[in-house]
């Protein structure tokens, strides 16, 4: 009986011995974690700014063009086309008249300019650099129907296809985004000083032989040359040695025509 008594009292012992050890671990074990989770918050506050933190990069070329590209209402410009493509006899005059042999031949005769070589090469160039190679617009995705909605569409010559598109284009927007940026510097001022120094191109092409017989055609079907002139001149800053340009950059947009054209059925 006292071998039994004393084989008890050592067993209760070495119990007590162990869940003395093993409280003893656990506390062990839970301090190690509390400091370690205090060292990290003391590393790493929650609410600190990082000091030094890098400065993002400036922005590509890429990028810059396709932010100045959404700016311009696609959509609706597409859907503008259409209606006056559909119904309206000027203006499918004036469409056949730029698609014609001696419009492509300017179009052939300036892409080999050499200012036009240089700076499509250059503009390609930076492309690459940006990573993409090439600039990932948003394909149109209207469809061309041959049928008419509605039995009546409101089309007024070329006059008013060039009201709606001027009421539709961002002018001022995008030349005050571009010239955001041209002040910031980066890819897109260069582009930009490029782009303007192709004045004397756009002033050559225009005294191409064809481009006269062009400009005489599409004047005879109603195109007022001289306000589609001052919108790609007040666009591209374009304006000819000695013609100060408009102050605030817009293209005033006459008074849409009264009495509706012609519609091509």
């Amino acid at each position: 009986a006292y071998s039994k008594r004393k084989y008890f009292q050592t067993k209760t012992r070495q119990s007590k011995r162990a869940e003395k050890v093993a409280k003893m671990q656990r506390f062990l074990i839970t301090l190690a974690l509390v400091c370690s989770f205090s060292c990290s918050w003391a590393l790493k506050p929650a609410n600190a700014p990082a000091a030094g933190a890098p400065v993002p990069p400036p922005a590509t070329l890429t990028q810059d063009l396709e932010e100045l590209y959404r700016l311009i209402p696609a959509k609706p410009i597409n859907k503008l086309v259409i209606r006056y493509l559909l119904n309206d006899a000027e203006f499918q005059a004036a469409i056949r008249i730029i698609n014609s042999h001696d419009a492509y031949m300017v179009r052939m005769r300036l892409y080999a300019q050499p200012e036009i070589i240089q700076f499509l090469s250059w503009v390609r160039s930076q492309l690459m650099l940006s990573g993409g190679g090439s600039l990932e617009f948003e394909e149109s995705e209207e469809i061309l129907s041959l049928f008419r909605p509605t039995p009546y569409w409101s089309v007024y010559g070329w006059q008013g296809f060039f009201n709606e598109f001027l009421a539709y284009f961002p002018h001022e927007m995008l030349r005050a985004q571009i010239d955001a940026k041209v002040m910031q510097g980066g890819s897109l001022a260069q582009f930009w000083t490029k782009l303007k120094a192709l004045a004397p191109v756009y002033e050559r092409v225009l005294a191409f032989p064809e481009s006269k017989r062009i400009v005489a055609q599409l004047e005879q079907n109603g195109v007022n040359i001289a306000q589609v002139d001052q919108f790609i001149r007040s666009l591209f800053d374009w304006y000819q040695v000695g013609v100060t340009a408009p102050g605030d950059g817009a293209v005033s947009a006459p008074a849409a025509a009264a009495v509706p054209n012609a519609v091509v059925v």
